[in-house]
């Protein structure tokens, strides 16, 4: 049965679309971190500041210059998404003395590098403050093996995973995947509680430990390696055997079903970020590469399939159809199709009104809720899909998480 075959056969099952994790992102600044609460929506004393400026410092959500990039700047749903964006950044930020670094790197990967939050000493890049040693609750960056270099050696970084308590990293590789939209450089500096190294120690690490992922969720590695390395790259492995990207390509398309951590929602936005990396490169989708675009084109139809009379998608997510009243569970189950969506879509299904009206959705949930904590995961992964198709809406950009 190839490979295709077995995943159209899981379609009366579905795949199930991640829900992000169930932490509050508070509206006000007089809290102080606490563990993650269980509740999904908490309301506040202030609501949510809304933008008192046209300024924006993020070019993600900078709706002012969209005409000089020659995309009509007068689309009214532009418009919108470029002000929900905004709002997000301005009136919900995130705080060293109240959030954790599984909380700020959801930040960070819904508006990249300039991101912001309050530290001791004011406001600062979020990735900056990281990388550059500043103390977030559950980052743990550490020196790691030695590798050969042509020019000597260089020693790999590990961050420490915390799985399961949504203050550190959960998943292997997670932070670097969240920062794959960072633009940071195989020769940035990061300190570590071993003093500075390289991100690039960091990349060699992670493919020296490709076996030690027992999980086999290589989600968040693949989305590293294609930002990092051409998708032709392999290594080997701390346990002798050679890897590639590929190889791991071929995992996350066999793993996909029901089962799969998330319900396989990882997987498809990490596929999707390969495919859109094999294509900016110029090399064929052929073999494993074109049994993955079956997969994404299977998910997008979907989607499409189970999307709501009101333009959101299945509270179900690709199992079957559903809707809710809880507007923190349409948040997460339609923030997190739409984050897919704007990964794997070409800009003609972008603009499809099925589409814009999935966007209209996310802006109406996110206006409505402006004066309530909302759980960081599920904020996050809508705010990142509504920058990311605004990025495409307004510069033709390929995608990218």
């Amino acid at each position: 049965m190839k490979p295709t075959q077995s995943l159209r056969s899981l379609r009366p099952i579905g795949l199930v679309l991640l829900l992000g994790s169930l932490v509050g992102c508070p509206v006000g600044s007089d809290q102080i971190w606490r563990e993650p609460p269980e509740m999904l929506v908490e309301a506040t004393a202030n609501s949510s500041k809304q933008a008192e400026s046209a300024e924006a410092e993020s070019p993600i959500v900078d709706v002012s210059s969209a005409g000089e990039k020659g995309v009509p700047d007068q689309d009214p749903l532009v418009l919108r998404v470029g002000e929900a964006l905004r709002a997000g950044r301005e009136g919900r930020q995130l705080s060293t003395d109240r959030h954790a670094a599984w909380q700020i790197m959801h930040g960070v990967l819904a508006y990249g590098r300039g991101f912001e939050i309050q530290t001791s000493a004011g406001m600062r890049p979020a990735v900056d403050f990281a990388l550059g040693g500043g103390p977030i609750k559950g980052l743990v960056l550490r020196g790691g093996d030695r590798f050969e270099t042509p020019d000597g050696s260089i020693r790999g970084v590990v961050a420490e995973l915390d799985p399961g308590q949504k203050i550190g990293q959960g998943h292997r590789d997670q932070w670097l995947a969240y920062m794959a939209r960072s633009d940071l450089g195989a020769e940035d500096v990061i300190q570590t509680l071993d003093g500075p190294l390289a991100l690039e120690g960091w990349l060699r690490q992670m493919e020296w430990d490709v076996p030690l992922n027992f999980e086999r969720e290589y989600s968040w590695t693949l989305v590293a390696l294609v930002t990092h390395r051409p998708t032709t790259h392999t290594w080997t492995a701390r346990d002798g055997r050679t890897y590639s990207i590929d190889s791991l390509l071929q995992s996350e398309v066999g793993q996909l079903g029901p089962d799969s951590a998330c319900g396989g929602s990882h997987r498809l936005c990490a596929i999707a970020t390969a495919i859109n990396a094999r294509r900016a490169a110029g090399l064929p989708i052929s073999g494993v590469w074109e049994d993955a675009e079956d997969v994404v084109s299977l998910a997008i139809e979907q989607v499409r399939d189970f999307q709501n009379a009101d333009g959101s998608f299945s509270t179900h997510y690709f199992d079957r159809p559903g809707w809710s009243l809880d507007l923190t569970t349409t948040l997460g189950t339609t923030g997190h199709a739409f984050e897919f969506l704007a990964v794997a879509g070409d800009e003609d299904l972008l603009r499809e009104p099925w589409v814009r009206r999935a966007a209209e959705i996310l802006c109406d949930i996110l206006e409505r809720t402006a004066g309530l904590d909302l759980e960081c995961g599920a904020l996050y992964h809508a705010l990142s899909g509504l920058s990311i198709y605004h990025e495409r809406m307004t510069a033709g950009s390929p995608a990218a998480t």
